[in-house]
């Protein structure tokens, strides 16, 4: 009888010397491993917090479409549990996260610096309601501004008339129908280079990193260099999730986020586009086309009613606007 109790007395003692198994939390993101977004920005950000949660959290990452290969899907997987986290497009949703459509008027954003900077900025000031209000913000980031990536040559605004054209979002549509082209969604990156090889969109709104992570620097012909309006971007977590963690592990979590994710994406996205472009353009042929003031000035002016179509139709519109343009400025005279 003594044997065993000195045996259970060893089992409980070296039960209680080994630490506590680390809580999982899936992070899908629908590029692939080796894209910049995922290996440099998500991968980094998730090994930061499991390192800052001293053992409590494992945070893994699921690339490439794991958890669901549709970019469209990335939200649903966080509502119903299947990722904890995950990267994601509203523009892939409409209706959602309408407030942040704000990004994608044209002539706003210059840079994804100070963009993502003045959307966790609106999120701070209580302007973001709704959706965003049902999730765990991570991040609320915008992309570079996107221009014009073509199979054709389109430079003057009426050059755009009847022609398919894709965009991510849909404040960037209604500034494509403003054109007199035919907006055209639904298409998302991992398709954008087979839509455009197969002439279902003779151009789409986008900027150099989208165009080599989704491979469409073979297609393209031309590269029209106008902020055309940039890509709101969301890194959510679920919600009860997060809530389900401990102090620690929330405190790793929120270390990383918020502000500090802005500025982590932002600079980092702003880096890699102009290698991209570098790259792209030394392996193809593309015409890059650099507006003078006079043609930029055509532009601003044939997209101006996209800014005021939205404006009207979004609930406290201008005040989001004003807010936005604001600490765009704010933003852009410190970076």
């Amino acid at each position: 009888m003594k044997l065993i109790n000195i045996a259970m007395a060893a089992a409980i003692a070296v039960g209680l010397a080994v630490p506590a198994r680390a809580e999982v939390l899936r992070f899908s993101s629908f590029e692939p491993p080796v894209a910049h977004i995922t290996k440099n920005i998500l991968t980094a950000w998730a090994a930061d917090v499991s390192a800052a949660s001293d053992g409590e959290l494992d945070v893994q990452m699921f690339p490439g479409g794991t958890l669901g290969r549709n970019p469209a899907q990335q939200l649903k997987l966080v509502e119903d549990g299947v990722a904890d986290i995950a990267w994601v497009i509203p523009g892939y949703t409409p209706g959602r996260f309408n407030e942040g459509t704000v990004a994608e008027l044209p002539f706003l954003v210059k840079n994804a610096t100070s963009g993502s900077a003045a959307m966790w900025a609106l999120v701070t000031s209580g302007l973001l309601k709704g959706d965003y209000e049902s999730f765990k913000l991570i991040g609320v980031m915008s992309s570079s501004p996107n221009g014009l990536a073509s199979t054709v040559d389109m430079r003057e605004p009426s050059e755009l008339k009847g022609q398919n054209i894709r965009a991510p979002g849909p404040t960037m549509l209604s500034a494509i129908k403003s054109l007199d082209a035919v907006p055209v969604g639904g298409i998302t990156g991992p398709t954008m280079a087979e839509s455009l090889s197969r002439g279902l969109i003779t151009g789409t709104f986008t900027q150099w990193g989208a165009v080599e992570t989704f491979s469409a620097g073979g297609v393209v012909s031309h590269f029209l260099e106008l902020p055309l309006g940039a890509t709101p971007m969301l890194i959510l977590m679920n919600k009860a999730k997060y809530d389900s963690l401990s102090d620690k592990a929330k405190a790793a979590i929120d270390a990383h986020s918020g502000a500090a994710f802005s500025d982590r994406f932002g600079r980092s996205f702003d880096a890699y586009l102009s290698e991209a472009k570098g790259r792209i353009l030394a392996a193809n042929e593309i015409t890059v086309i650099d507006p003078d003031e006079a043609l930029t000035e055509k532009w601003q002016e044939a997209m101006s009613v996209a800014t005021q179509d939205w404006i009207a139709q979004t609930e406290n519109g201008q005040a989001i606007y004003d807010a936005f343009k604001a600490e765009l400025e704010k933003a852009e005279a410190v970076n």
